[in-house]
C-alpha cells in the first residue's frame, strides 16, 4: 500500500461516528513505532471545552465548536500519540485532554453545541471540525476569547504581519530542538500560555494535515466521561503499511538510475556495488539505448527512490535483497537474469 493510498483511507477513518476502545488503547501504545507523551497542560477555567484549527479559526472563533457537555473546571494533561514509520516519518496520530486517570471502556461522539457548530446542515448540525492549517488545539471557551484578544492586538502592533510566521513559528521551533523524536523539522506541538491572563493551552499538527476530524468522549467503567480525545491516523492501517513497505525494501532508500530510468524508461540491467556511504544502497539501474559514452557522464545518472523505482517495476523486487556483487540483465523474454560476467 502506497502512502497516498494510506492517506485516502485514514480521510475515511477521521469522518466515522464510531470509535473503537481497542484501536485507541493501541494507538496510545509504546511499541517499536508507537509511542505518547504528555506535551502540556489544558486550563479549563469554565470547563467548556473548545476544539478547532489553532492557526486558521480558532483566533476568529469560526468553524471551532464548544462541545455540549461541561466537564469540571480546572487544569489537565494533554497527552499526544505517534507513529514513526520508515515509508513515512514521525506523526500525531490522536490527541487527548486527560480528564482523569481512568480508563476509557467505549467512545461516545462529542457534539457541538448548536450555536458553535462548524456547519448546520438541513438536517441537523455537523458534528466535528475544519482544519486548513493542519494544526489543531483545546482550549477553554473563555480562553479562546483571550486567545482571540492577543491575536486581534498581536496584529493591530504588528501589521502585514503573519501570526504563525512571525510569532508562533519560533516557539514550535523552539519545541523540536527539545524533542527532535516527537515531531517533523519545524515542530509539531507547543503548549502556549496566554500572556494577559497566564492560562495555558496546547496546539498540535493533525495527522496527515488537513481535513474533518471527530472528537469523542471517553466515557471509563463508572460511566464517567475521562478524557476528550481526537483520532488523528489509524494506526494499524498506517503500520500495516509499513510492514509492506518493509517488505519491499528496508535498506537505504535512494539508489542510481540513469536520466533515462528517472524520466519514466524501462530498466535493462542492475547491479549492486558496493556503498561508499550512506547516501545510496549501491544499487545502479540503467536503461536501454545507453552506450559507454553515455554512462560515462556523471550528469547522466541521479538519485531515486528504491521504493518508487519497485513500484514502477515490481519485477525487481526479489532481487533488492542480492548482496553486493550481484548484477542482473533483462533477457529476450523480459526476465532478469543473473549476470556472470
Amino acid at each position: 500500500m502506497k502512502l497516498k493510498e494510506v492517506f485516502d483511507a485514514n480521510l475515511k477513518f477521521i469522518g466515522q461516528m464510531e470509535l473503537d476502545a481497542d484501536l485507541m488503547d493501541r494507538t496510545f501504545a509504546k511499541t517499536d513505532t508507537r509511542d505518547h507523551l504528555v506535551i502540556g497542560t489544558v486550563d479549563l477555567p469554565t470547563g467548556r471545552i473548545m476544539v478547532g484549527d489553532a492557526l486558521a479559526y480558532m483566533g476568529t472563533k469560526e468553524a471551532s465548536p464548544e462541545l455540549n457537555r461541561t466537564v469540571p473546571k480546572g487544569s489537565y494533561p494533554v497527552e499526544l500519540a505517534f507513529i514513526t514509520t520508515k515509508m513515512d516519518t514521525v506523526r500525531i496520530s490522536a490527541a487527548r485532554i486527560k480528564l482523569s486517570d481512568e480508563k476509557s471502556v467505549r467512545y461516545e461522539l462529542a457534539e457541538p453545541t448548536h450555536e458553535t457548530t462548524a456547519f448546520h446542515c438541513s438536517d441537523g448540525d455537523l458534528t466535528g471540525f475544519p482544519v486548513d492549517a493542519g494544526m489543531m488545539g483545546f482550549m477553554d471557551a473563555s480562553v479562546m476569547d483571550e486567545y482571540s484578544d492577543f491575536l486581534r492586538s498581536w496584529h493591530s502592533e504588528n501589521p502585514g504581519k503573519n501570526h504563525y510566521n512571525d510569532y508562533f513559528e519560533a516557539l514550535f521551533n523552539e519545541s523540536y530542538e527539545k524533542l527532535p523524536q516527537y515531531q517533523r523539522a519545524g515542530g509539531d506541538f507547543i503548549e502556549w500560555t496566554v500572556p494577559a491572563t497566564g492560562h495555558r493551552l496546547t496546539m498540535n499538527a493533525t495527522g496527515f494535515g488537513d481535513g474533518f476530524y471527530q472528537v469523542f468522549w471517553g466515557i471509563d467503567k463508572n460511566g464517567d466521561i475521562c478524557e476528550v480525545t481526537v483520532p488523528l491516523i489509524d494506526t494499524d492501517l498506517l503500520d500495516r503499511a509499513n510492514r509492506e513497505y518493509i517488505e519491499v525494501w528496508d535498506g537505504i532508500e535512494a539508489c542510481i538510475v540513469t536520466n533515462h530510468i528517472a524520466e519514466g524508461g524501462d530498466i535493462a540491467y542492475m547491479c549492486r556495488e558496493e556503498s561508499p556511504n550512506s547516501t545510496y544502497n549501491g544499487w545502479v539501474f540503467y536503461g536501454y539505448d545507453e552506450d559507454e559514452d553515455y554512462w560515462a557522464d556523471a550528469n547522466n545518472f541521479c538519485l531515486y527512490s528504491t521504493h518508487g523505482l519497485a513500484n514502477r517495476c515490481p519485477e525487481i523486487i526479489p532481487l533488492l535483497r542480492s548482496p553486493e556483487g550481484s548484477a542482473f540483465v533483462r533477457d529476450g523474454n523480459g526476465d532478469f537474469i543473473a549476470d556472470e560476467q
